[in-house]
């Protein structure tokens, strides 16, 4: 509680009242105008008991009182019974001064003393409240900024666990070979991408997302899709459904981008569904546009027809964006021409320690997924 009383009137008469066993007038304040209005402009959670005729010896400071005075929680004003000029003056302020919650005249009935000593009680009881409140949302806040660092600290660890036990994935499939490299980010959510076979036909996905929650779904999504026969427009179907479901509960939306590359093994093509900002490179062709949208809104793209001894390199739109962010000196498409000799397995170190020069820190700004398929020129396929 703050009181501004330069006479001491206002102070005596609580004081007469006993008003100094209350909770609400221990440790009060009491102000001169003049240091009142020296008081910086912030919210205050008190309330502020005030000498009228304080102010009116005051002329020359009460416009900057009354900027002060909004800032307590709520003003009473006291003056004596005789003084009508006080009265005034106070009426005439309740007009516009929203902050004004009581005006009493002194002397008054014991009855009137005991309603405002209830009054001030009740706007105490609130105020401690307030204030318990805001020490547990600090609290909560602290421990949660804690939890979630040690969180982000844990899922470093399992990133960096995750690149070494998991660097790269290879295997022959019908005629095909397949590598696949993983670098982690330190960024939010990641990339992940898999391979599954069924009949002639080999799957690749590819899923991209700045959310935890997104990418996680949407490798459950995955994973019911591939223990039935797994079809690329059912499963964009419920991806984009998940993502949409996700999206609807959140201020900012998060993006994810969702590839799924058919291979075709009897025929020896290739079909995207999809969207994504992720490219594509032909070792005998250069950067091909597959026909792959870049915004949510799946695309069927036309059959890509392969050759004998053909490689296709895969960029996932992490690795890009690490690429062209770390200002490598080499065009990505200009070094792969440069590099078109070496192995798979030679290729995908070399890619892969281009970036790994130009990280300032453990990992990359984002995850990066390369991608290779090359046919075998001794396999048996229909062309």
């Amino acid at each position: 509680m703050v009181l501004l009383d330069e006479r001491t009137f206002l102070g005596k008469h609580l004081e007469d009242q006993g008003f100094g066993i209350f909770d609400f007038y221990e440790g009060h304040q009491t102000y001169t105008l003049e240091s009142l209005c020296d008081l910086p402009l912030n919210r205050r959670a008190d309330v502020l008991l005030v000498d009228t005729q304080t102010v009116l010896n005051n002329p020359d400071l009460q416009e900057k009182f009354k900027i002060v005075l909004n800032t307590f929680l709520g003003v009473i004003f006291f003056h004596e019974q005789k003084n009508l000029t006080a009265q005034t003056w106070v009426k005439d302020q309740a007009g516009f001064l929203t902050k004004i919650i009581g005006e009493y005249s002194l002397p008054m009935p014991q009855l009137e003393w005991t309603m405002l000593s209830n009054q001030l009680q009740f706007l105490w009881n609130i105020l401690e409240e307030q204030k318990n409140l805001q020490k547990h949302i600090v609290k909560f806040s602290q421990e949660l900024d804690q939890a979630l660092l040690g969180a982000e600290s844990e899922m470093l660890k399992a990133k960096k666990i995750h690149e070494v036990l998991i660097p790269k994935r290879s295997e022959e499939i019908k005629g095909v070979s397949f590598l696949n490299k993983y670098a982690s980010g330190d960024g939010g959510g990641g990339e992940f991408y898999d391979l599954h076979h069924t009949g002639n036909k080999i799957y690749q996905i590819l899923l991209s997302s700045q959310s935890y929650l997104i990418s996680s779904s949407l490798i459950g999504v995955l994973n019911l899709h591939k223990q039935k026969d797994f079809q690329p427009e059912a499963f964009l179907l419920d991806a984009r459904t998940e993502i949409q479901t996700i999206n609807s509960a959140k201020k900012k939306k998060s993006e994810a981008e969702v590839i799924v590359i058919e291979m075709d093994t009897s025929q020896l093509t290739l079909k995207l569904y999809g969207w994504g900002q992720a490219e594509f490179y032909s070792q005998f062709k250069g950067k091909v546009d597959l026909g792959l949208s870049a915004s949510q809104g799946s695309t069927v793209s036309l059959p890509y027809q392969l050759s004998k001894a053909e490689k296709i390199i895969v960029f996932s739109p992490g690795f890009i964006f690490n690429w062209r962010e770390g200002r490598i000196k080499k065009e990505l498409y200009s070094f792969l021409k440069d590099h078109h000799q070496l192995t798979q397995t030679d290729l995908m170190m070399e890619i892969f320690l281009q970036l790994s020069l130009v990280k300032e820190t453990d990992f990359l700004s984002k995850d990066a997924t390369v991608v290779m398929m090359e046919v075998n020129r001794h396999a048996i396929h229909q062309i």
